[in-house]
Protein backbone atom coordinates (compact mmCIF):
# COMPACT_ATOMS: atom_id res chain seq x y z
CA UNK A 1 0.00 0.00 0.00
CA UNK A 2 2.79 2.52 0.90
CA UNK A 3 4.81 1.40 -2.21
CA UNK A 4 1.08 2.25 -4.28
CA UNK A 5 0.95 5.49 -2.69
CA UNK A 6 4.13 6.98 -3.61
CA UNK A 7 3.65 5.77 -7.42
CA UNK A 8 0.06 7.88 -7.20
CA UNK A 9 1.95 11.20 -6.34
CA UNK A 10 4.53 10.77 -8.99
CA UNK A 11 1.99 10.72 -11.28
CA UNK A 12 0.28 13.59 -10.21
CA UNK A 13 3.59 15.61 -10.07
CA UNK A 14 3.91 14.46 -13.88
CA UNK A 15 0.50 15.07 -14.99
CA UNK A 16 0.70 18.98 -13.38
CA UNK A 17 4.57 19.77 -14.79
CA UNK A 18 2.96 18.58 -18.12
CA UNK A 19 -0.26 20.84 -18.08
CA UNK A 20 1.94 23.90 -16.90
CA UNK A 21 3.87 23.21 -20.00
CA UNK A 22 0.79 22.68 -22.23
CA UNK A 23 -1.00 25.79 -21.04
CA UNK A 24 2.23 28.16 -21.22
CA UNK A 25 2.27 26.73 -24.97
CA UNK A 26 -1.49 27.47 -25.19
CA UNK A 27 -0.84 31.21 -24.11
CA UNK A 28 2.38 31.84 -26.48
CA UNK A 29 0.66 30.82 -29.61
CA UNK A 30 -2.42 32.60 -29.24
CA UNK A 31 -2.44 35.48 -26.22
CA UNK A 32 0.81 36.48 -26.29
CA UNK A 33 2.04 39.76 -28.09
CA UNK A 34 3.98 40.22 -31.25
CA UNK A 35 7.71 38.52 -31.32
CA UNK A 36 9.79 41.39 -32.45
CA UNK A 37 10.69 44.41 -30.39
CA UNK A 38 8.38 47.39 -30.61
CA UNK A 39 9.76 50.42 -30.83
CA UNK A 40 8.67 54.16 -30.23
CA UNK A 41 8.80 57.58 -31.32
CA UNK A 42 11.25 59.25 -29.26
CA UNK A 43 10.89 63.09 -29.27
CA UNK A 44 13.96 65.61 -29.04
CA UNK A 45 12.72 67.57 -25.56
CA UNK A 46 13.47 72.00 -26.79
CA UNK A 47 15.62 72.34 -24.06
CA UNK A 48 18.29 70.29 -25.78
CA UNK A 49 18.34 72.16 -29.09
CA UNK A 50 21.72 73.74 -29.28
CA UNK A 51 20.70 77.59 -30.59
CA UNK A 52 23.89 77.78 -31.98
CA UNK A 53 23.26 74.83 -34.02
CA UNK A 54 22.59 75.22 -38.24
CA UNK A 55 18.78 75.65 -38.89
CA UNK A 56 19.46 74.28 -41.93
CA UNK A 57 20.44 70.92 -40.18
CA UNK A 58 18.67 67.53 -41.24
CA UNK A 59 17.78 65.76 -37.96
CA UNK A 60 18.94 61.85 -38.14
CA UNK A 61 16.38 59.43 -39.57
CA UNK A 62 14.73 57.12 -37.09
CA UNK A 63 16.30 53.62 -36.59
CA UNK A 64 14.31 51.24 -38.90
CA UNK A 65 11.82 48.85 -36.92
CA UNK A 66 12.41 45.07 -37.43
CA UNK A 67 8.37 45.02 -37.65
CA UNK A 68 6.29 45.45 -40.39
CA UNK A 69 5.11 48.64 -41.67
CA UNK A 70 1.55 48.74 -41.28
CA UNK A 71 0.78 52.53 -41.83
CA UNK A 72 -0.23 51.92 -45.53
CA UNK A 73 -2.90 49.11 -44.51
CA UNK A 74 -4.61 51.42 -42.32
CA UNK A 75 -5.37 54.03 -45.32
CA UNK A 76 -8.84 54.05 -46.10
CA UNK A 77 -9.06 53.26 -50.39
CA UNK A 78 -11.14 55.60 -51.83
CA UNK A 79 -13.90 54.28 -53.71
CA UNK A 80 -14.25 55.30 -57.76
CA UNK A 81 -10.56 55.48 -58.23
CA UNK A 82 -10.87 51.98 -59.42
CA UNK A 83 -11.74 51.24 -62.98
CA UNK A 84 -13.23 47.91 -62.57
CA UNK A 85 -17.11 47.15 -61.97
CA UNK A 86 -18.53 44.94 -59.87
CA UNK A 87 -18.08 41.96 -62.08
CA UNK A 88 -14.59 42.28 -62.54
CA UNK A 89 -14.90 44.68 -65.93
CA UNK A 90 -12.43 47.08 -67.23
CA UNK A 91 -14.45 50.71 -67.39
CA UNK A 92 -12.17 53.03 -67.99
CA UNK A 93 -12.97 56.65 -66.63
CA UNK A 94 -12.91 59.56 -69.32
CA UNK A 95 -13.55 62.49 -66.91
CA UNK A 96 -11.70 63.60 -63.85
CA UNK A 97 -13.78 64.31 -60.72
CA UNK A 98 -12.23 67.76 -59.94
CA UNK A 99 -13.41 70.27 -62.43
CA UNK A 100 -10.24 72.34 -63.18
CA UNK A 101 -8.50 69.05 -64.30
CA UNK A 102 -11.51 68.44 -67.14
CA UNK A 103 -10.58 69.93 -70.25
CA UNK A 104 -12.18 72.79 -71.05
CA UNK A 105 -14.89 71.54 -74.31
CA UNK A 106 -15.66 75.95 -75.66
CA UNK A 107 -11.69 76.00 -75.67
CA UNK A 108 -11.67 72.67 -78.28
CA UNK A 109 -11.34 73.44 -82.40
CA UNK A 110 -13.47 70.87 -83.56
CA UNK A 111 -12.17 71.29 -87.64
CA UNK A 112 -11.30 68.67 -88.89
CA UNK A 113 -7.48 68.83 -90.21
CA UNK A 114 -7.47 66.79 -93.08
CA UNK A 115 -3.82 67.76 -94.07
CA UNK A 116 -2.56 65.76 -90.71
CA UNK A 117 -4.87 62.90 -91.76
CA UNK A 118 -3.37 62.85 -95.10
CA UNK A 119 0.17 62.80 -93.32
CA UNK A 120 -0.10 60.11 -91.40
CA UNK A 121 -2.02 57.95 -94.52
CA UNK A 122 1.54 58.50 -96.12
CA UNK A 123 3.75 57.09 -93.13
CA UNK A 124 4.76 53.51 -94.28
CA UNK A 125 3.56 50.75 -92.30
CA UNK A 126 6.03 50.19 -89.06
CA UNK A 127 6.19 46.65 -87.69
CA UNK A 128 6.46 43.46 -88.89
CA UNK A 129 4.34 41.42 -91.66
CA UNK A 130 2.48 39.07 -89.81
CA UNK A 131 -1.33 39.31 -90.11
CA UNK A 132 -3.77 40.77 -87.24
CA UNK A 133 -6.31 38.14 -88.03
CA UNK A 134 -4.62 34.91 -88.77
CA UNK A 135 -2.79 33.65 -85.47
CA UNK A 136 -1.35 30.72 -86.72
CA UNK A 137 0.12 32.01 -89.92
CA UNK A 138 3.94 33.02 -89.40
CA UNK A 139 5.28 35.71 -91.45
CA UNK A 140 8.10 34.44 -94.26
CA UNK A 141 11.34 34.35 -93.18
CA UNK A 142 13.58 37.40 -94.49
CA UNK A 143 16.70 36.49 -97.05
CA UNK A 144 19.54 37.59 -95.50
CA UNK A 145 23.30 38.35 -96.78
CA UNK A 146 24.38 35.82 -93.55
CA UNK A 147 21.43 33.41 -94.72
CA UNK A 148 22.86 33.10 -98.03
CA UNK A 149 26.31 32.85 -97.47
CA UNK A 150 25.73 30.03 -95.10
CA UNK A 151 23.01 28.82 -98.10
CA UNK A 152 25.14 25.30 -99.04
CA UNK A 153 24.49 25.05 -102.63
CA UNK A 154 23.42 21.61 -104.30
CA UNK A 155 24.45 20.76 -107.64
CA UNK A 156 22.70 18.65 -110.09
CA UNK A 157 23.83 14.85 -109.73
CA UNK A 158 25.67 13.69 -113.08
CA UNK A 159 25.64 10.14 -113.61
CA UNK A 160 28.89 8.50 -114.46
CA UNK A 161 29.54 5.25 -116.15
CA UNK A 162 27.03 2.68 -117.54
CA UNK A 163 23.77 3.14 -116.60
CA UNK A 164 21.90 0.32 -114.74
CA UNK A 165 19.03 -1.11 -116.78
CA UNK A 166 15.40 0.02 -116.03
CA UNK A 167 12.75 -3.07 -115.67
CA UNK A 168 11.39 -4.55 -119.11
CA UNK A 169 8.62 -3.20 -120.78
CA UNK A 170 5.34 -5.08 -119.71
CA UNK A 171 3.28 -6.95 -122.08
CA UNK A 172 1.10 -4.51 -124.41
CA UNK A 173 -2.12 -3.67 -123.75
CA UNK A 174 -4.62 -6.16 -125.57
CA UNK A 175 -6.88 -4.23 -127.51
CA UNK A 176 -9.85 -6.08 -128.65
CA UNK A 177 -10.84 -5.94 -132.16
CA UNK A 178 -14.11 -4.08 -133.18
CA UNK A 179 -17.71 -6.84 -133.57
CA UNK A 180 -18.16 -7.78 -136.98
CA UNK A 181 -20.73 -6.09 -138.68
CA UNK A 182 -23.75 -6.75 -139.41
CA UNK A 183 -24.70 -7.93 -143.15
CA UNK A 184 -28.35 -6.65 -143.72
CA UNK A 185 -30.65 -4.31 -142.39
CA UNK A 186 -34.19 -4.07 -140.17
CA UNK A 187 -37.09 -2.89 -142.28
CA UNK A 188 -39.96 -3.21 -139.89
CA UNK A 189 -41.92 -5.98 -138.03
CA UNK A 190 -44.45 -7.86 -139.79
CA UNK A 191 -46.43 -9.72 -136.75
CA UNK A 192 -46.73 -10.20 -133.14
CA UNK A 193 -47.42 -14.23 -132.16
CA UNK A 194 -49.81 -15.71 -129.57
CA UNK A 195 -46.77 -16.39 -126.93
CA UNK A 196 -45.51 -12.91 -127.29
CA UNK A 197 -42.63 -13.22 -130.24
CA UNK A 198 -42.15 -11.37 -133.07
CA UNK A 199 -41.28 -11.70 -136.68
CA UNK A 200 -39.76 -9.15 -138.65
CA UNK A 201 -38.56 -7.74 -142.34
CA UNK A 202 -34.87 -7.95 -143.21
CA UNK A 203 -33.14 -6.66 -146.09
CA UNK A 204 -29.96 -8.41 -147.63
CA UNK A 205 -27.97 -6.12 -149.90
CA UNK A 206 -25.96 -7.66 -152.84
CA UNK A 207 -24.77 -7.14 -155.96
CA UNK A 208 -27.57 -8.93 -158.16
CA UNK A 209 -30.73 -7.32 -156.17
CA UNK A 210 -31.58 -6.82 -152.35
CA UNK A 211 -33.40 -9.98 -150.48
CA UNK A 212 -36.11 -9.12 -148.50
CA UNK A 213 -36.67 -12.15 -145.89
CA UNK A 214 -38.76 -12.91 -142.83
CA UNK A 215 -36.64 -13.93 -139.67
CA UNK A 216 -38.42 -14.79 -135.69
CA UNK A 217 -36.85 -14.10 -132.34
CA UNK A 218 -33.72 -16.68 -131.50
CA UNK A 219 -33.35 -17.83 -135.44
CA UNK A 220 -29.91 -17.60 -136.74
CA UNK A 221 -28.91 -16.34 -139.97
CA UNK A 222 -26.59 -17.80 -142.41
CA UNK A 223 -23.98 -15.22 -141.45
CA UNK A 224 -23.82 -16.11 -138.00
CA UNK A 225 -26.30 -13.61 -136.60
CA UNK A 226 -28.64 -14.39 -134.18
CA UNK A 227 -32.12 -12.70 -133.55
CA UNK A 228 -32.23 -12.09 -130.03
CA UNK A 229 -35.21 -9.49 -129.65
CA UNK A 230 -37.19 -7.89 -132.10
CA UNK A 231 -38.22 -4.51 -131.09
CA UNK A 232 -40.50 -1.83 -132.91
CA UNK A 233 -37.85 0.53 -134.08
CA UNK A 234 -34.79 -1.97 -133.09
CA UNK A 235 -33.47 -5.31 -133.18
CA UNK A 236 -30.48 -6.59 -130.50
CA UNK A 237 -28.33 -9.15 -132.87
CA UNK A 238 -26.08 -11.55 -131.38
CA UNK A 239 -22.76 -13.13 -133.13
CA UNK A 240 -22.58 -16.40 -132.62
CA UNK A 241 -19.00 -16.69 -133.99
CA UNK A 242 -17.25 -14.26 -131.97
CA UNK A 243 -15.58 -16.03 -128.69
CA UNK A 244 -17.33 -13.44 -126.40
CA UNK A 245 -20.97 -13.37 -128.57
CA UNK A 246 -21.20 -9.74 -128.22
CA UNK A 247 -24.41 -8.19 -129.13
CA UNK A 248 -24.91 -5.41 -131.38
CA UNK A 249 -28.46 -2.97 -131.94
CA UNK A 250 -29.68 -2.66 -135.53
CA UNK A 251 -31.87 0.07 -135.94
CA UNK A 252 -34.52 0.21 -138.24
CA UNK A 253 -33.82 1.56 -142.10
CA UNK A 254 -35.75 4.48 -142.54
CA UNK A 255 -37.43 5.01 -145.67
CA UNK A 256 -36.30 7.37 -148.11
CA UNK A 257 -38.92 9.66 -148.73
CA UNK A 258 -36.78 12.22 -151.20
Amino acid sequence: MIKLGAENKKSVYALTVLGVVAAYMVYSQFFSGPSYKTITPQTMPAARIDASSDATAVPAPPEKSSGPNISQAKAKVGRGTSSKSKNGEFRPVFLAKKKEDRVDVSTVDPTIRFDLLARAMKVPQAGGERDLFQILKTPPPKATALADANEPKVHPFIPYGPRTPGPPPGPPAKVEPPPRPITFKFYGVSSVHPDGTRTAYFIMPSADGDTIFMANEGDVLKDGFRILQIGIDRVVVEDIRDKDKRRQPLNMEKENTG
